[in-house]
């Protein structure tokens, strides 16, 4: 029987201070106040706009989604983790149509469940029926880990010749004992490229953090020797330390191929003793690993907003190279008020290709926007027009009051980061207080979004029951061109 028990983020309200309102009441899923007509859920997609697909077994409940795929065929990959109660991630795929409905042709009932060496999925690419995941491989069952990459076929079974019997190719891009692990994967032109943190092992402590870069051949898994000019443990491996101040801890989040080739990365990076730091974007050249110092400063941009009364925590979670070679920036830009509340607006930012910043974006080519309560931004998509959508669990958006169900809520800026121009949160049905995340997103050719993420169902401490979800947005454009005369 599912039971309702005590979930993460019931006591958001009572920490932090704010007075909890009763959720407003759903209709087909949507809550609370949406602004304008751009993100409108498409009632034709999956249930009347939004598909949920379990993995529930003898081994657990626990399933969540990263990344959501174009299959090539008008259709849609699904894909995340299962996570056994005995830990070590299964890798979880659902195969979609265009419709939002589960092919039945693909695995079982449209879904497979594959165990490889990855104990914790991160991320996924999807090329030439071959898939690509990226994560983390614990050593032990409470670590150190490294990094790791899987690859299956689009019928899930293990590639043929990539890695070990598994279809998995693990990499300690660290110091010795210490830890790594992948958060994003690129491929390009037969290469693979896992971006993450590392530990390199340095400061007083013995710890701190940096950016680590492996280059695979995407056929075999093996590292290409040449890529790293030393800078990482391993060859074939480099690793980048922004130190905004000695031995900090900066950590990456996004990736992304830049018009000229190079490997973008974005994250955060420490600027102080506390929480503090500057977000940023570097350039890799992709063949040899070396930091393009033609890119913006010495081949780093970065991001800072001095508006918080005691720290800045600026973020970089998503990138986007525009057909002109502009980089469209994503993220965070959160900082707190005289009683050390933390207050979470949107960071967006627009980059020349050579890194310098765009000057008809925001000012001076950034902008950071509040839009809700509780907002982090987790993917970033620019639709065909250049209007720049991103996802984010929020607490409600404004100009709605706090809400203790945690929303998944999309927010749309016009090209020039100016906006909100369009809103939407919603959320799935749940036998607990609603909880859900959306964590990736897709347009497709009809410049429709694609939103996948989880929501909860119950919650058994301390196991969650939860489950991959995906819902469908487009532009409502029955009244767009007026009425006829």
């Amino acid at each position: 029987m599912r039971k309702f028990v005590f979930m993460w983020g019931m006591s958001v309200a009572a920490c932090t201070g704010v007075a909890a309102f009763a959720a407003a009441p759903a209709v087909n899923g949507v809550v609370g106040t949406s602004i304008g007509t751009d993100l409108v859920v498409d009632a034709t997609f999956g249930d009347q706009g939004y598909t949920v697909v379990p993995y529930n077994d003898d081994y657990g409940v626990w399933d969540e989604s990263v990344r959501v795929r174009s299959d090539g065929d008008g259709g849609y990959w699904l894909i995340g983790f299962h996570r056994p109660e005995t830990g070590d991630d299964r890798v979880a795929i659902s195969k979609l149509d265009a419709d939002g409905h589960l092919d039945a042709s693909f695995g079982t009932g449209g879904k497979i469940a594959v165990a490889t060496g990855i104990t914790w999925v991160r991320d996924a690419v999807v090329v030439d029926g071959r898939i690509y995941i990226a994560g983390v491989h614990l050593l032990t069952s409470s670590g150190p880990s490294v990094m790791a990459v899987a690859c299956l076929t689009a019928d899930g079974a293990y590639c043929d010749g990539f890695g070990d019997a598994q279809g998995s190719v693990t990499i300690a891009a660290n110091a010795p004992g210490l830890s790594s692990e992948a958060q994003r994967i690129l491929q390009r032109d037969g290469t693979l490229y896992l971006i993450g943190t590392t530990d390199p092992g340095t400061g007083d402590s013995g710890h701190s953090s940096a950016i680590a870069v492996a280059k695979l051949d995407a056929a075999t898994g093996a590292l290409d020797a040449t890529f790293g000019n030393g800078s990482g443990p391993l060859p074939g491996t480099a690793v980048v330390d922004p130190n905004r101040i000695p031995d900090g801890f900066d950590y990456a989040y996004a990736a992304a191929f830049a018009a000229n080739g190079d490997v973008l990365v974005g994250g955060s990076a420490q600027t102080d003793a506390t929480q503090g730091s500057d977000g940023y974007v570097f350039a890799l050249d992709a063949t040899s690993g070396a930091l393009d110092t033609q890119f913006g400063t010495g081949g780093y941009a970065f991001f800072a907003f001095q508006v918080g009364e005691h720290f800045d925590q600026e973020i970089v979670r998503a990138l986007k190279v525009l057909d002109d070679g502009r980089i469209i920036v994503a993220g965070d830009a959160n900082h707190d008020d005289e009683f050390f509340n933390t207050l979470t607006d949107v960071l967006l930012a627009s980059l020349e290709p050579d890194g310098t910043p765009s000057m008809g974006f925001g000012v001076n080519g950034s902008t950071h926007v509040n839009v809700g309560l509780n907002t982090q931004t987790t993917d970033m998509v620019v639709r065909p027009n250049g209007d720049i959508v991103v996802s984010m669990p929020s607490n409600g958006l404004l100009p709605d009051p706090y809400n203790s169900d945690t929303l998944q809520s999309i927010v749309q800026f016009d090209a020039a980061g100016n906006g909100p121009t369009a809103t939407i949160s919603f959320e799935y049905p749940s036998a607990v207080t609603p909880q859900g995340w959306p964590v990736s997103l897709l347009v497709d050719d009809r410049d429709r979004i694609l939103v996948a993420g989880f929501r909860l169902w119950d919650f058994n401490f301390p196991i969650p029951d939860s489950d991959h979800s995906i819902t469908r947005l487009m532009r409502e454009t029955i009244f767009a061109d007026g009425f006829d005369p």
